[in-house]
């Protein structure tokens, strides 16, 4: 089973997509620690290369190529729908994901 550390990005193929949420297979960003992955469970972002410029989206660096973290898809999934390992993305770009999140749930 995966192990995933906070800042990893990692394929993703959902079982069903519901509402707006991005669908298929798409890469997605870990966003919690080991506690959550014990039970099975990790929380993610959904990653995409399109810049819509929308404030709740941060840009992040993963490898050599530029992604948006789209903060207001949180969601928690099971950790066998994370598919390989694609790459990690810098602390400064977690902490700034992890603030986005605080700000859309008012933490």
């Amino acid at each position: 089973m995966v192990n995933p550390r906070p800042g990893e990005v990692y394929w993703l193929e959902p079982s069903s997509q519901r509402g707006h949420e991005q669908e298929g297979r798409r890469p997605v960003l870990v966003v919690t620690d080991a506690r959550l992955a014990s039970l099975g469970l990790t929380w993610i972002v959904p990653l995409t290369t399109t810049d819509r410029g929308w404030p709740l989206h941060v840009r992040l660096q993963v490898g050599d190529r530029v992604s948006i973290a789209m903060c207001e898809q949180l969601r928690p999934i099971p950790l066998e729908q994370l598919g390989r390992l694609v790459g990690s993305v810098g602390y400064d770009d977690l902490v700034e994901v992890r603030s986005m999140i605080r700000d859309i749930i008012g933490h």
